[in-house]
């Protein structure tokens, strides 16, 4: 298939809202368009549950890819001895990988999966889902290679090579943009381009070999983003 879109999402948290005004945007086209998302569907934002229905749902479609971000991570460490469902309150035990997801949004996303009565089909759904995502992913089209992966890599380490917590946590390349001096694009997620001094809006750095698709989604004037690698077109929620 000859890609005529090599579309990108960036960071979601919970912000259905926003998520649904921009891929409504995108009218994305799976006989013509890839998608890739980067990432951090959940926490901090007040409608993850939507979110988690939509993935479940749409995961598995013709030129689609869901990566995984930190923040699944977390929550598949909080609550992978949940296999078999969460049905109350009473069965939570405060363990360290618990502690460490509740403050980081995961106590936004708790609360949203308890009050929506149905914990004991969406926890081990979304573990499932969360084990199957890939940690990155590499496309070449149109004589380019663009790695894909949540937070951050070393440009000099094949792909198969890259340390998982650098592609979950690290903020290097995001933070040093001069680090990327490889020939391929490097797209990631993770962290906030305001926390940088940027505006809300996808930041394509390093003569375009660097892209930054964090654009806040939780933050105060935050969007969801999507961005097409190969036009430049940027679609955003309102």
């Amino acid at each position: 298939m000859k890609i005529e879109r090599l579309l990108v999402f960036g960071d979601i948290h919970g912000k259905w809202e926003k998520f649904l005004s921009a891929y409504e945007k995108v009218n994305f086209n799976p006989e013509k368009d890839m998608l890739i998302f980067l990432g951090d569907y959940l926490d901090r934002g007040e409608n993850t549950v939507s979110v988690m229905d939509w993935v479940l749902e749409h995961r598995g479609r013709e030129n689609m890819l869901f990566l995984k971000g930190n923040h699944e991570a977390m929550f598949y460490e909080a609550l992978k001895p949940y296999r078999e469902g969460l049905r109350d309150w009473d069965e939570v035990e405060l363990t360290y990988e618990l502690m460490l997801w509740l403050p980081n949004g995961g106590k936004a996303t708790l609360k949203q999966v308890m009050a929506s009565g149905r914990g004991e089909k969406l926890v081990p759904a979304w573990l499932q889902c969360i084990e199957k995502m890939p940690l990155y992913a590499e496309i070449k089209t149109q004589g380019k290679t663009y790695w894909f992966m949540h937070a951050d890599c070393k440009p000099e380490l094949p792909l198969e090579e890259q340390p998982e917590e650098t592609l979950l946590w690290s903020r290097k390349l995001a933070l040093s943009p001069a680090g990327q001096v490889s020939e391929k694009t490097i797209v990631l997620g993770h962290t906030p381009v305001q926390s940088m001094g940027y505006e809300p809006v996808p930041q394509i750095l390093q003569d375009g070999r660097l892209v930054l698709m964090d654009t806040g989604s939780f933050m105060p004037e935050g969007r969801v983003s999507c961005l097409d690698l190969l036009s430049g077109a940027v679609y955003q929620s309102d």
